[in-house]
């Protein structure tokens, strides 16, 4: 089952968010994200956080409306992103779609999420942050190597190392394609490829790394 979780950051409403909510078996928001969902029209499913973030008002309507509350189980150890990514596992996620991960006021939440989209419990689950125009998924060498990219010419395509090497990295549909290649982190080596088709691939062969594709046409395949 697909599910999408959404976070409390910006979240652009967008033909590309609104087809990652309409695949969704379920919804689930992560405090003030069920705020991001309501202003876009979208109520979820579940919503979980310590509720610092959330209008109480607000709070008392998703209750009413017959939306699961589930109380975060330890508010000063873990994000609220946290818990709602490991509830979507424990509810059958077989694939994952985050929304609302970047942006807003608080850079190191932007960069916590980021950060929790490498944890080993996704390592076989395919899962994409999304937003605006833009959608990123992790590669790893110990889990999902393997990226397809459908959209236009011209579209951008980056690869970014999040462990200190990524190692094996085939690129093929790009500009500049890749075969076998070393990437390090802390230089940007693989941002601003493009697709010179319709489809893409990147595969790594060990190592972490993101790989994000922006569609600058602004409109789906």
């Amino acid at each position: 089952m697909q599910i999408v979780v959404a976070l409390g950051g910006d979240l652009h409403d967008s033909p590309l968010v609104r087809s990652a909510l309409s695949g969704a078996g379920l919804i689930v928001a992560a405090d003030s994200g069920a705020e991001r969902l309501l202003a876009i029209g979208i109520q979820c499913q579940i919503v979980i956080g310590d509720f610092d973030s959330l209008d109480p008002a607000e709070l008392w309507r998703l209750r009413s409306g017959g939306v699961e509350i589930v109380a975060h189980p330890a508010p000063q150890q873990r994000t609220d992103a946290d818990v709602a990514i490991e509830l979507a596992l424990q509810r059958g996620a077989t694939s994952l779609i985050v929304l609302g991960a970047f942006g807003g006021r608080r850079i190191d939440h932007t960069l916590g999420n980021l950060d929790l989209l490498t944890h080993p419990s996704l390592r076989g689950i395919p899962t994409w942050a999304v937003d605006g125009w833009s959608a990123l998924t992790i590669l790893r060498g110990d889990g999902i190597r393997e990226t397809h990219f459908h959209g236009h010419p011209g579209d951008y395509v980056s690869i970014i190392p999040l462990s200190d090497h990524v190692a094996g990295v085939t690129a093929v549909g790009l500009k500049w394609p890749l075969q076998d290649a070393r990437l390090e982190r802390g230089r940007a080596q693989g941002v601003s490829n493009e697709l010179i088709a319709d489809r893409a691939m990147i595969r790594v062969g060990e190592g972490i790394a993101a790989a994000a594709h922006h569609f600058r046409t602004e409109r789906l395949p």
